[in-house]
Formats: structure tokens, C-alpha cells, sequence
């Protein structure tokens, strides 16, 4: 087990094994399997395969480091496991706190849902057919599983009561 802790990935070592690299880091499958099938990358280093979202990600937050291992750690031991968490950050700005969810590298449109000049507000990004690829939250603090689940459902939406903020968001997938 190597363990590494650092502000950039050091790819060195996995270049060095022989290991495919690319966007960064280490290319790996769903199950975060390296090109070499006994060694496997978590974290920041890791190029995953997304199963849900079907294009490799490298994701440098924390959250990677601390959900990865369980499905890194099931392959090891044979089990069938794909690491399928949709990608997530947060911040805090002084008065601003920002969740966002999902990945959205080429995008439609985005509707906004609540209050931005009073800066507490959901943005969605949809693609053509008006589903919900990504959300990010703006000082608001719930409603991020509802977004989760509109993201992996793959189904469109109205967008007009996407924007409706009196319109529960889980209802939206009925």
C-alpha cells in the first residue's frame, strides 16, 4: 500500500511501473483498476471511468480520498464494485457558501431556481434533451440529494418547474 499526501499528484512512481497515465494522474476503470490489474489509484491521482456519467474524471477533492478506497479495496478482494459517487464540492466565500454536484463539460442552458440578487439560489445545468447534468447550491443547504437524484435519473425535465421554487424537486421525477 502506498499512501501519498501532497498538493499535487506525483505521477513519478506510476510512470515509472508503466502504468497508463492521462488528465494528470493514473487512468483507471470504474473499479479504479490501473492499466496493470493488481494495482489501483484512489484520490487525486486517480483518472476514473465514470459508470453513470460515461467519461473519465480526475476529481482533487478530499471526498475522492475518503469514498474511494471501500470500492478500491472490494476489487482487491474480487468483488465486483464501481466507484459511481458523482462528483461534489463545497465552499465557503465570507458570506457565500456554495454546494455543486455533478459535471458539466458541455451544457445546454442553465436555470437558476430562487433568489439571485439576494444571492440564495440552485443553479442547473441541463443538456439539449433538458436533463440535469450538475447543480450547485448558493446558500442554500438542502434539497442536495433531490439534485443527486435528478442528475442520475438521466430523465428531462420541465425546466420551468425546475425553476419554480415552490415546486419540490423530488416531485420532478414523477
Amino acid at each position: 500500500m502506498l499512501v501519498a499526501v501532497g498538493a499535487q499528484p506525483n505521477i513519478a512512481l506510476a510512470d515509472a511501473a508503466g502504468l497508463r497515465l492521462g488528465d494528470g494522474g493514473v487512468l483507471v476503470d470504474a473499479s479504479l483498476r490501473s492499466s496493470d490489474p493488481d494495482i489501483y489509484a484512489v484520490g487525486d491521482i486517480a483518472a476514473a471511468q465514470h459508470p453513470l456519467l460515461h467519461t473519465r474524471i480526475r476529481t482533487e477533492h478530499w471526498a475522492n480520498a475518503l469514498k474511494q478506497p471501500a470500492t478500491a479495496a472490494a476489487g482487491m478482494l474480487g468483488q465486483q464494485a464501481e466507484y459511481d459517487e458523482l462528483p461534489y464540492f463545497f465552499t465557503d466565500q465570507y458570506d457565500l457558501g456554495m454546494e455543486y454536484v455533478g459535471y458539466a463539460a458541455s451544457y445546454q442552458r442553465v436555470v437558476f431556481r430562487g433568489d439571485v440578487d439576494g444571492r440564495e439560489f440552485v443553479a442547473f445545468w441541463l443538456d439539449g434533451e433538458n436533463r440535469v447534468l450538475a447543480g450547485m447550491n448558493v446558500n442554500i443547504w438542502e434539497g442536495l440529494d433531490d439534485i443527486k437524484d435528478l442528475i442520475r435519473s438521466r430523465a428531462p425535465v420541465d425546466p420551468d418547474a425546475l425553476a419554480d421554487s415552490q415546486a419540490p424537486l423530488g416531485a420532478l421525477l414523477n
